[in-house]
């Protein structure tokens, strides 16, 4: 297993404006990098810079795009690609990208989505009136995106309403700040700023200079509460934007002088006309009683500015805008109208004449920014990339496609979906089958209608000529109605037993089914190829659903609900806590000799070490992706295609006997079972995405030759005619009937095999 824990790590490349470069997206992409840095180690991070000046980066600068270069997009997707960067995250913001609205990037993205690399966008502005031409950049951009992070709940909102990105690919990642009392050197003009400051209760205002930031109406603000509270100091901190100084010099900031000194201000506001660093912003903010964001525009849909004075505790009064309504809720500030110097300075006046009011409003920021420190949003963020890493492909290996001896594979039937539409209906998927004939008096169950949605939404992805006569929507349409009929919200269960005539036989409980269908909608919500309104079903109902997985009993169910959880963007406590109810089953259960979960063999084995893998490679954790492949890999020797077995060695899977910790291994152990190839299968693809090691790949792939007839009897147990797979191999034959479950399990495997590309 050397070498595995180096294999984990995500290189992750963050399109962006960049320090030197002076603006709010700069210093945000170094913060978020710096973060990652330390709150998660293995997502190695570096960086393609917006470049507009010829400036001088940094050595984790290693792609430069010019911003006013057309050409320069396409080529850095190329080189990023061709460097093997595992994720892209694109920081957007109209202003920063070439082409009207920022078109170019766009470019950018179709080249590294041709290319097979994942990436996922950041909106830093959501309009609820684009125009066509930025509604038209956004959607083209975002849809591709692995997944699209907003800064707030309404953020998302605009986002869905403006149809600009799928909503199931939507996610909250709050905007980081440093936690208050940040320490570093403050050069001299600052500390000198705020000394001549010391005893004058102070409001502030931090960030680039630009007429947007309406500091007109603050100043104003200053005035009318000039007799009142005479002790007040309005400190405003910050250079001029760089393109605003690039258009008109500094005509704005004349501007505000000159209106300070026409009221007669010039003892109340003060200038600091300089970039001010992360520790001189924590310095500010230490000394700052009232911060002001005076915006003019009610569309800021975030800011930094605001995000770093509620991490640091700060009270605030701000206009309404979209970001300030949602970060002040709480009570942590009043908001007023834009552009309205009278409702400003009331509100300053109401907070610095209540003492106990300003610090309840000081204590409601305190709480509002301490969700805000950059450690837990990395460690959020860290999670998203390690999902939207996991969708780029990895070459084929060789050994898969050469004819070497002992590696030769049983070619693959051409698709035959003819047993699968004659079992399934308007009701969902018949349980089981005589021969090739549907059973009717079996009825539906979840566990079929959940691998039957896995099985549609894999379809959807293939061409239309390969699936000519299904429908997969259909299937997808059918399954959903299932399985939101059967799950009741107020038991956290589901029934599973139904009846040909559409009746319930149980009521809601939990079990494996309920496992099975949050993997099905995981698949479904993140299935690329699943029209958006079935997608977002899916994840409706996840949502849901997801809160019934801690309180499941068996290490098997919470298996089966963490591959659906691992497959959405959204991090979750529920796949935090399964992922740790897995490896403490694994802790508690492993020998030397017998590195397993439980203390027999069961079905559907290697599920377990399956969700464990994706699970730990999902949060980072080096130490339970080597326990899971431990797992795995001694579970393959059970079986018959470990390491050390031979280049012809076939799958031979533990019976439905079943197998026992310390017996010996009977020459028969009862009838082997479909699922649990397909467990081997789909356990094996994801050991080689998370490794890369080729013996993940071929492993997979004999594995599914098993089905082929590559099995102890030499026996297919896929009927190539009707495209239905048997019910089991039994002592001395295969099981005739094709039951739903044996059925699905030959597609599923099929599928995952396809989709890895190691058919």
């Amino acid at each position: 297993m050397a070498g595995t824990v180096s294999n984990m790590g995500i290189r992750l490349a963050i399109v962006s404006t960049y320090p030197p470069r002076r603006c709010g997206i700069a210093t945000f992409s170094r913060d978020l990098a710096v973060a990652l840095a330390d709150a998660a180690p293995d997502v190695r991070v570096e960086i393609c810079a917006l470049d507009r000046d010829g400036l001088a980066y940094p050595a984790t600068v290693r792609t430069v795009i010019r911003q006013d270069e057309h050409p320069d997009y396409r080529k850095a997707a190329e080189e990023l690609a061709a460097s093997g960067v595992g994720a892209v995250v694109i920081q957007h913001e109209f202003g920063i990208f070439g082409g009207q609205d920022g078109a170019w990037i766009t470019d950018f993205a179709a080249e590294l989505h041709r290319l097979g690399v994942p990436y996922l966008v950041t909106l830093h502005t959501v309009l609820s009136t684009p125009s066509p031409s930025q509604a038209g950049t956004l959607y083209r951009l975002c849809r591709d995106a692995a997944a699209v992070t907003v800064f707030t709940e309404t953020a998302r909102r605009l986002a869905v309403d403006t149809g600009i990105a799928p909503p199931d690919r939507i996610v909250h990642v709050p905007h980081g700040a440093p936690p208050p009392g940040s320490g570093g050197a403050v050069r001299p003009e600052v500390a000198a700023t705020l000394e001549a400051l010391r005893g004058r209760r102070l409001l502030s205002t931090f960030g680039l200079l630009s007429p947007g930031k309406g500091l007109e109406t603050a100043v104003a603000a200053v005035g009318r509460i000039a007799e009142r509270h005479p002790d007040v100091t309005y400190l405003i901190a910050g250079s001029t934007h760089p393109e605003i100084a690039r258009q008109e010099g500094e005509n704005y900031r004349d501007r505000l002088v000159l209106a300070v000194k026409g009221a007669d201000l010039e003892d109340r506001v003060v200038f600091l006309d300089t970039f001010l660093t992360d520790a001189e912003i924590s310095a500010v903010l230490a000394r700052t009683e009232i911060f002001c964001t005076p915006y003019r525009s009610r569309e800021q849909i975030s800011s930094g500015a605001l995000t770093f004075a509620l991490a640091a505790g700060c009270p605030v009064v701000s206009t309404s805008y979209f970001y300030a309504e949602d970060m002040l809720s709480g009570g942590a500030g009043i908001t007023v109208p834009p552009e309205d110097p009278e409702a400003f300075a009331e509100a300053l006046h109401t907070l610095l004449a209540d003492p106990a009011r300003l610090e309840r409003a000081r204590e409601a920021a305190r709480t509002a920014g301490s969700v805000l420190h950059w450690t837990a949003v990395a460690r959020r963020f860290a999670g998203i990339a390690r999902a939207t890493a996991a969708r780029r492909p990895r070459p084929v290996p060789d050994a898969i496609t050469s004819d070497a001896p002992g590696e030769a594979h049983v070619d693959v039937p051409k698709l035959k979906l003819t047993h699968l539409n004659r079992i399934t209906d308007s009701g969902g998927i018949v349980q089981f089958s005589r021969h090739a004939k549907p059973d009717m008096d079996s009825g539906y169950c979840v566990d079929d209608v959940a691998r039957l949605a896995i099985v549609a939404a894999g379809l959807c992805a293939l061409p239309v000529l390969e699936i000519t006569g299904t429908d997969p929507h259909a299937w997808l349409d059918t399954s959903l109605d299932f399985l939101e009929a059967g799950y009741d919200r107020a038991a956290l269960g589901s029934r599973n037993m139904r009846d040909a005539a559409g009746a319930w036989l149980d009521r809601p409980h939990r079990g494996d089914h309920v496992g099975r269908m949050l993997w099905a909608l995981g698949d479904v919500a993140a299935g690329g190829a699943v029209p958006d309104k079935l997608r977002e079903r899916a994840a409706a109902l996840l949502d849901a659903a997801r809160a019934s997985l801690p309180a499941q009993s068996t290490v098997r169910t919470t298996a089966y609900g963490l591959l659906g959880l691992v497959r959405v963007p959204e991090p979750s406590q529920e796949l935090a806590l399964g992922v740790a109810k897995l490896d403490a089953a694994f802790l508690a259960g492993a020998t030397d000799d017998w590195p397993w979960f439980e203390d027999e063999l069961t079905y559907d084995n290697a599920r377990l070490a399956q969700a464990l893998l994706a699970g730990g490679e999902r949060a980072g954790d080096a130490a339970v992706v080597e326990r899971a492949l431990r797992a795995l890999d001694w579970y393959l020797g059970q079986v018959g295609i470990g390491a050390d077995a031979a280049p012809d060695a076939r799958l031979r899977l533990v019976g439905n006997l079943w197998r026992r910790k310390g017996a010996p291994i009977p020459d028969y152990e009862g009838d082997e079972q479909p699922i649990d190839a397909t467990a081997v299968v789909e356990a094996c693809v994801e050991a080689w995405r998370v490794t890369g090691r080729e013996f993940y790949a071929v492993r997979a792939r004999r594995a599914f030759d098993w089905f082929l007839g590559a099995n102890r009897l030499g026996v297919p147990l896929y009927d190539a005619a009707s495209g239905g797979g048997r019910d089991g191999l039994r002592a001395d034959d295969a099981n005739p009937n094709q039951g739903a479950e044996s059925t699905l399990a030959y597609y599923q495997a099929l599928l995952a095999l396809r989709k890895a590309e190691l058919l």
